[in-house]
């Protein structure tokens, strides 16, 4: 049997996760580098299609959505296909038939993001044999459902969150079973998923990315226009408020300790909510004018962050954390900031904490200490700090570009095509 060599390829995304930023950059983007990177084995033809309710073909907001996906990624065709879902989401799987059939004899691959993406994948694979279905996990849905709802750990849910959670967990197994190849954020979740779910030995890890780096070219006019002094060191917090990003409980506590340690340490946020920061700033005590408190367009916010010298990332090590890999890490790291993260937080490689790119902190514990994190940050601060700001970014392009990632998913989709 002859190796299949051409393919074409369609990324699926379900539930209005298109009209998110980060699916726009998680999905779309990447999308959009397997089209315009043509060496090794490249797909002919990419696609991207989102699986939806019927009303939003009438929906404004939506079509504006897809409008501005499609400008932004213009080497990839864009499709909306929606159903109603009292008719089963008819007319959806025709219209899947539909434009498979236009993408020609070509065997295709549909990379899919989650468990129904997968589901609507497998169908048109049964009429078309010689395609694939590749699940991307990227995330542990079942505990995710259940820590909305403040349950940590699944072994101590109860009741209704235990059967959530059990629903959720035979979901994604099932999802698994049926797919030709799964790819996942970290490696991590990769274990879990093989260990849990029955996952191939061979599933594939690719991390959050993002599609460049961010140079310094701005950095010391956004520092002066910010009043930071040359010898002043910036940490920044970028994102929002929800709950599983603890500012109030570690995040503000903790660099509230570390600044009251070193003179030289100023406190930078982005975030599109700087007023329930700044409310949150004020209950810790915090009024200094010398914080800087921002909001940018997304496309501004990595020039904002090479203003800055090390982000941070902390959360607890629940299971949801532990196997995430939020795509702040790559964001941090191609702006040229090492980070401050929580240990057994975020699917991070053991490589990134030896070449001192991240420094691991433990405050999440209930008998952790924070005096003690804070000095330990504090010498890590003065220890050539623009020497990891560099092996930062070089990281970052090494392992957190698309350009880069990609090629594990092709080598990935290659075998699934020729299994």
């Amino acid at each position: 049997m002859s190796k299949i060599k051409e393919y074409n390829l369609v990324h699926i995304t379900t539930d209005g996760e298109y009209k998110t930023p980060l699916v726009a950059s998680q999905l779309f983007d990447q999308a959009e580098f397997q089209a315009i990177k043509q060496e090794g084995f490249a797909p002919r033809q990419v696609e991207a299609w989102t699986i939806g309710a019927m009303r939003e073909y009438f929906d404004e907001a939506s079509k504006k959505k897809i409008n501005e996906l499609q400008a932004r990624c213009p080497h990839i065709k864009v499709r909306m296909i929606n159903g109603v879902g009292r008719l089963k989401m008819y007319p959806a799987h025709p219209l899947m038939l539909s434009y498979r059939k236009r993408l020609g004899k070509l065997p295709v691959v549909y990379h899919c993001r989650g468990e129904n993406a997968a589901f609507w994948a497998a169908r048109v694979r049964q009429a078309f044999p010689g395609d694939k279905v590749v699940l991307d996990v990227r995330g542990y849905w079942p505990a995710e459902i259940i820590y909305k709802n403040g349950i940590e750990d699944p072994a101590s849910a109860t009741g209704e969150g235990l059967a959530a959670f059990q629903k959720a967990h035979r979901f994604l197994s099932h999802a698994i079973s049926i797919a030709d190849a799964v790819t996942t954020v970290s490696t991590a979740l990769r274990d879990l998923l093989i260990k849990e779910h029955g996952a191939p030995i061979d599933t594939s890890v690719v991390p959050c990315c993002i599609t460049h780096t961010t140079p310094d070219t701005k950095r010391e006019e956004i520092r002066k226009s910010w009043g930071v002094a040359d010898d002043e060191i910036v940490l920044v917090y970028s994102g929002g408020t929800a709950a599983y990003q603890h500012l109030e409980d570690l995040t503000i506590p903790f660099l509230k300790k570390v600044a009251e340690g070193n003179s030289k340490v100023r406190l930078a946020f982005l975030s599109s909510e700087v007023e329930k920061i700044k409310t949150m700033l004020e209950k810790a005590g915090i009024y200094s004018d010398k914080i800087i408190l921002k909001s940018f367009p997304q496309k501004e916010v990595g020039e904002a962050l090479t203003a800055c010298d090390a982000g941070i990332l902390i959360r607890k090590p629940t299971v949801v954390n532990a196997v995430a890999n939020p795509v702040k890490i790559a964001e941090y790291l191609g702006s040229g900031l090492p980070i401050i993260i929580e240990k057994n937080v975020g699917g991070v490689a053991d490589v990134m904490f030896e070449q001192s790119i991240l420094k691991g902190i433990q405050i999440a514990a209930a008998d952790a200490s924070m005096d003690e994190d804070a000095d330990s940050v504090n010498n890590w601060l003065a220890e050539n700090l623009d020497g990891k700001r560099a092996l930062a970014r070089a990281y970052a392009e090494k392992v957190y570009l698309w350009s880069a990632a990609i090629n594990v998913s092709r080598k990935m989709y290659e075998n699934a095509l020729n299994k």
